[in-house]
């Protein structure tokens, strides 16, 4: 029997796996037509090249028309590109052992306009970011000034189901470009609302991508591996979170990092009440929020 070994997708260690087994797990993911178009062997079908060369062309042309400066152009133009490349890390908190699925951009002719793109939406992200925690001891002195007693309310944490591959990304792309061009209080870029949305989809749409040396194609999502996954998610979310609290209640408590929450309610109807709220705010996508657990102890702390 075949083994490979890898770190678990949270905490740390080995885990050893059947090659085989990781492989099926891995196709059961990537057989979702709605997310991964199959393109063939590596062999035949990788754009990697054309890829590079487009994104190339299209940079020397906004800064010879001095929409972006020539050092910015030197800093993210793709040059040696590599085809990125699919792995998934197992799940080991989960039941039968999920993959997460990452996608190895580093070194892909997106990587380096991803990143700068990503510095370019710090403002919108800072705006939408009011209920996020960066780390969890951020978490733990915020939990530390609460003034209620864990015994005497309800307490639980929400997970959104696969988030970067459900974020809609035509949509989220125009949020952010509303955001940046439409709003007289965040720093706009120096080219307009037309080129940036080009440049974002430049940077993550149809992102073409190998695992076990066949090439496939995401057509829907955030790439979980480009520099901008993490920005997108949580000006998605944070968009929407918006949006909630302009018409829902408040929880007594409601922090947030990526796709984990943890909140706080006085009992829990108003926790139910709540999550039904949180699953309207965006009905056509299949990433609904889940309760995952509900511990009225001080155990909730090690989240």
């Amino acid at each position: 029997m075949k083994k490979s070994s890898t770190k678990p997708d949270k905490g740390a260690g080995v885990v050893i796996l059947n090659k085989n087994e990781y492989k099926d797990k891995m196709k059961t993911i990537l057989i979702d037509t709605t997310k991964f178009l199959d393109l063939g062997p590596a062999n035949n079908n990788d754009n990697t090249a054309k890829i590079k060369t487009l994104i190339q062309r299209r940079l020397i042309q906004l800064s010879n028309e001095k929409f972006i400066s020539k050092t910015d152009y030197k800093a993210i133009r793709p040059t040696g590109s590599q085809r990125p490349r699919m792995y998934g890390l197992p799940k080991t908190h989960k039941k039968d052992v999920p993959l997460g699925l990452i996608l190895s951009m580093t070194g892909s002719a997106q990587h380096e306009l991803g990143k700068w793109l990503t510095s370019l939406l710090q403002p919108v992200l800072q705006d939408l970011s009011v209920n996020c925690v960066p780390d969890s001891f951020t978490f733990v002195k915020k939990v530390r000034n609460f003034t209620f007693s864990p015994s005497s309310v309800f307490l639980c944490s929400f997970d959104i189901s696969s988030l970067f591959t459900n974020v809609p990304l035509v949509e989220t792309i125009q949020l952010c470009a509303d955001a940046l061009h439409n709003n007289n209080v965040l720093p706009q870029p120096s080219f307009p609302r037309d080129i940036f949305v080009e440049l974002m989809q430049l940077a993550t749409s149809s992102v073409e991508f190998s695992f076990n040396n066949n090439m496939y194609r995401q057509i829907d999502g955030v790439a979980m591996g480009s520099p901008l996954g993490p920005a997108l998610a949580n000006i998605f979310v944070g968009y929407q979170e918006e949006k909630l609290f302009n018409f829902a209640s408040r929880p007594l408590a409601y922090f947030r990092c990526v796709d984990d929450t943890f909140a706080v309610f006085n009992n829990e109807d108003d926790c139910n009440t709540f999550l039904s709220h949180l699953n309207s705010l965006h009905p056509p996508y299949a990433s609904p929020m889940k309760r995952n657990s509900i511990t009225p102890s001080p155990s909730w702390m090690c989240w």
